[in-house]
């Protein structure tokens, strides 16, 4: 007894879906991560203070002043005038204001909720840098434009091998943090070092500051750095 015949093929009439070989053999595209932070607001009391502190501390970190209530030129400028609020505003470009400085000056009333009074405990602003260089930057120019070392330049083992990171206070005492994490494969010579150069920087008196057994290394001379 031969093998039994093997059932009629089922026929259908729709039209077969033609699926492109490149969805089946190339890898998705790279998924870019969604930044759910809009901008973030900062309550100051001196517009002009502050001026000079960010306008000095962010172009490291590829932030500039795009949006400034005094310019004549701005069509949001009157409505900050009506309301006699000087405001900042920096970010990569116009359209990705992210941070903003908004002058509180003292009520000649006295009123408690139009007083600033930073630092609030348990708060800072971290940021990003794209390199350690861009850190070591950042920190200079703040502690040269009115802010205070909060925090030497240095990599904080304790949150990762890579994290390479400074700390700041601005001109009212809000605190500031600014991190590389690149990895340091990324970064490294043919001897294992990065090497920048840089300009004179004084911090407190100080000549190079050392500390943590080249945890945390900050040069203040003319010269390379090490990191």
């Amino acid at each position: 007894m031969g093998d039994s015949p093997p059932p009629p093929r089922r026929t259908s009439n729709k039209t077969p879906i033609k699926i492109p070989l490149s969805v089946l053999v190339d890898p998705p595209p790279q998924q870019t991560h969604h930044n759910p932070l809009h901008h973030i607001s900062l309550p100051v009391r001196s517009y002009t203070t502050s001026k000079t502190f960010y306008s000095a501390v962010l172009p490291p970190l590829g932030l500039s002043l795009v949006f400034d209530s005094e310019d004549a030129s701005s069509p949001l400028t009157s409505s900050f005038k009506e309301n006699h609020i000087r405001t900042l505003g920096y970010g990569p470009d116009p359209d990705h204001e992210i941070i903003n400085i908004f002058e509180i000056p003292p009520s000649p009333s006295g009123e408690e909720d139009k007083v600033v009074r930073p630092p609030v405990p348990g708060f800072h602003l971290a940021l990003s840098a794209p390199t350690r260089l861009a850190v070591v930057e950042f920190h200079a120019a703040a502690v040269q434009n009115g802010g205070t070392d909060n925090g030497l330049p240095g990599v904080r083992e304790e949150y990762g091998r890579d994290y390479f990171a400074a700390y700041v206070r601005d001109p009212d005492g809000w605190g500031l943090e600014v991190v590389c994490k690149r990895r340091l494969e990324d970064l490294e010579d043919e001897d294992g070092n990065e090497e920048v150069e840089f300009a004179r920087v004084d911090v407190d008196g100080k000549g190079t500051v050392e500390e943590g057994e080249g945890k945390h290394l900050y040069s203040v001379g003319e010269g390379t750095v090490r990191l």
